[in-house]
This record gives structure tokens, sequence and C-alpha cells, in this order.
């Protein structure tokens, strides 16, 4: 089946404005590839790994690593640099494919009508595509615009090469990169990525994420409720300057008044941390003039040397059966 190709978009259309990427520190990106360089090999060295992102999956190259992220945006680089983007927005519409289309090329030089590989149109038979290409300064790319006539999706993707864009070996990548994609997966939206899985609860929805180097972490907000996702490691390092109380605490920003609590979660050792959960006159006031309370707990996963914590903050108390059953969704990759 031939991808549906949509007619050029006249007129100037505003992008939607979102959040703007963030790159990841070179340390951080670097520990990233040597845990995956050490995943592929205790695998026998797969050539591809999945990637799951806020609504979009795929699986990419082994030694290509995320270098930035955005709340619908992913950017990896190779050996040799740059190598390949996605640039996503739901429900934007057929005329997202221009917006998108301008947003992600250099400047707005890209050109639209470039002819793409059959082995990248095949796996992008279900989308309206408007292929586009750029070339500057020794630099090029070659990719499309799309548009999911089944959920509205627009997004916008491309390969990079020097000279006349990607190589063969290139476009061969690229085409089991596409022929991964998927968009329609049921439920919440699923995150595997920097060692890391979860799929939030069911009306959570990405706000924000943090990369740094030991750190990565992931904030969700339903209404005025705050999901907030946490792995750290090496944990063996973090452990023997304090326990793990005091960083859980430094990690979900806690004062000396949150109550501690040690005990167990999923087999491995845990601490509960808990800031405004009474049931009394003062905390029900507190939470009543907007004082959120809060409701964190942290995990030693010894195994893999991470810790793993989940943490909400409300304005009623906290279910701890629902939490603990949210930070167990927390898995290491």
């Amino acid at each position: 089946m031939t991808p549906r190709t949509g007619p050029t978009p006249v007129g100037p259309r505003a992008a939607a404005s979102s959040p703007k990427p963030q790159a990841l520190p070179r340390a951080a990106a670097l520990a990233y590839k040597q845990d995956m360089t050490r995943q592929q090999l205790a695998a026998g060295a797969p050539a591809f790994f999945p990637v799951a992102w806020n609504g979009v999956s795929l699986d990419v190259p082994g030694d290509w690593r995320p270098a930035r992220l955005g709340l619908g945006y992913l950017y990896f680089e190779g050996p040799d640099g740059p190598a390949f983007e996605f640039k996503w927005r739901p429900r934007a519409g057929r005329q997202g494919m221009e917006a998108a289309l301008r947003a992600l090329t250099p400047k707005g030089e890209a050109s639209a009508g470039a002819t793409l590989p059959e082995s990248w149109l095949e796996p992008l038979s279900d989308f309206e595509l408007m292929p586009l290409s750029w070339s500057k300064n020794g630099r090029a790319g070659l990719g499309a615009a799309l548009f999911c006539p089944e959920c509205g999706l627009a997004a916008v993707f491309q390969a990079f090469g020097e000279g006349e864009g990607p190589d063969a070996a290139m476009r061969r990548l690229v085409a089991k990169v596409l022929a991964s994609l998927r968009h329609h997966d049921p439920g919440p939206p699923a995150f595997r990525l920097f060692g890391l899985s979860f799929t939030p609860p069911p009306g959570f929805m990405l706000c924000s994420h943090t990369f740094v180097p030991g750190r990565f972490s992931l904030s969700f907000a339903a209404g005025r409720q705050r999901l907030d996702i946490v792995r750290l490691a090496p944990a063996d390092v973090l452990l023997e300057r304090s326990r793990l109380a005091e960083v859980a605490a430094l990690a979900f920003g806690c004062d000396d008044r949150t109550r501690r609590e040690a005990g167990s979660l999923a087999g491995a050792p845990a601490v509960w941390l808990a800031s405004r959960q009474g049931t009394g006159v003062i905390d029900a006031l507190a939470r009543g003039l907007g004082r959120q309370g809060r409701l964190c707990v942290m995990r030693h996963e010894a195994g893999v040397n991470k810790l793993l914590g989940a943490g909400l903050a409300s304005g009623k108390p906290v279910d701890r059966q629902w939490l603990a059953e949210v930070a167990t969704h927390c898995v290491s990759l």
C-alpha cells in the first residue's frame, strides 16, 4: 500500500508552542551509552533496543543515544554525529504537517517533494505524508511530515547525513526504525528509557522531565495532583555517603518535618516519606488552604544498583496501597 501524500500546504500557519526540548548532559549520555553496551553484551548484543516515550514507541540501533528530548520529541546521535529525530503532536490534524515541518528543519529551509526510499514508504502506509529534504553547510536531511487519519497525530521525522544526505547504510537502519514505529498502543503512554520502564496511572500526563548524571525523573499531572517518578544510580555510591531515608528526602525535596518510615516494597528495602497525611484538624486545614500533602516511597534495588521511587502530591491524603502499586510499576531495565 502506497502512503497517501498530502498536498503541499499553502499560506503561513503558526506552529503551536511546546516546551523546549531538553539536551541530555554529555556525561549522562555517555553513561547511558555505556549502560546500553553492557545490556547488549549481556543479552547477546542485539542490534536494536526498544524506546518508548510519551505515546510513541520505536526500536533504534544500539549505538544510537538519545541526545535531546521534549514532551513530543526524540533526537538521537550515532557514532558519527546526528542520526535521526522524530517530533509529534497528538490530534494536530493535517495542518500540523506544515507546522511540524517548519519547526524541525533548519530555519525553514527544507523543501517538500523529495523522493523517499521505498523501504521507508512501506512502513508508513497508514500515514498521509509530505516528503522533505534540506542541505546546508555540508550536512543534509531526508524525511517527511506525517498525518495519521485514524488518530489525528501530526509528526515529522528526518535522518541525517553528509553531502547528499543519509547514505545506504543509514537508510537501511531508518527503514527498520520506521517499521517498528507504534503510536496506537492502548492505555496510558509508556516510558522506556535511561534504564527505567514505567507506565503512569490513567489520567496522568507527562508535564516535565529531568536528566542529569545519575538521575532520571519524570513528573506527571492529573488535575492538581502531581506524580513524581525518580531513578537514581549508582545506588552503592549514594548509600555509602547517606542513609536511604536521607537520599530519598533529598531526591523528593522533603524537609526535616517530613515523617520517615522504613519498610519494604517489591521485596526490596524501602523508605516512606509523608507530609500532611493526617486526618486531624491541622493537616486538613493546611490542605484546605492549598498546602498539598505528599506521600513518597523509594526502594533500593541492590541487584541492579539503582534506587527507584514514586511520590504523589495531592489535596487529599494519599492512598498508601495505591502509591505502592504505582511504585512497583517503576521497573529497572
